[in-house]
């Protein structure tokens, strides 16, 4: 019995370190651009997705809007790859709440933005290549 145990708390470190050294608790890095429709203004865009468990993100949004950097942080659920992602995001202040939704395909994501309900925007992102991330 004692052997048996053994045997089982090798095999859970060793499939613990395997997920681990194939990227699977690490953040991924998307890039794209967003629209302002009211204002018609656009930019790119940088989010920082965090994994926190099955399907479920830390996210940060990281962008220039009228000439200030901005980051605006929140949580989202869904996939990174194909099918459907959404989530909610504050801006710096945390006195407005922005949500955002949309789905992959074929590695893309193309979503809408709001705050309050009211549609304010879209958003269009992507993972670079893991050959560009790691020739920089």
């Amino acid at each position: 019995m004692r052997r048996a145990t053994q045997l089982v708390a090798v095999v859970a470190v060793m499939a613990v370190s395997l997920g681990l050294a194939a990227g699977g608790d690490q953040d991924r890095t998307l890039t794209g651009s967003y629209l302002w429709t009211d204002t018609g203004k656009s930019g790119d865009l940088k989010a920082v997705f965090t994994p926190t468990g099955e399907a479920k993100w830390d996210v940060s949004f990281y962008f220039t809007f009228d000439g200030q950097d901005r980051v605006w942080s929140g949580t989202a659920e869904g996939t990174l790859s194909d099918g459907a992602l959404e989530g909610t995001v504050l801006n710096e202040k945390k006195d407005r709440t922005f949500s955002f939704k949309g789905s992959f395909t074929d590695g893309e994501f193309s979503g809408s933005h709001a705050e309050s309900g009211r549609s304010t925007g879209s958003l269009k992102l992507k993972e670079p290549s893991r050959r560009a991330q790691s020739s920089r």
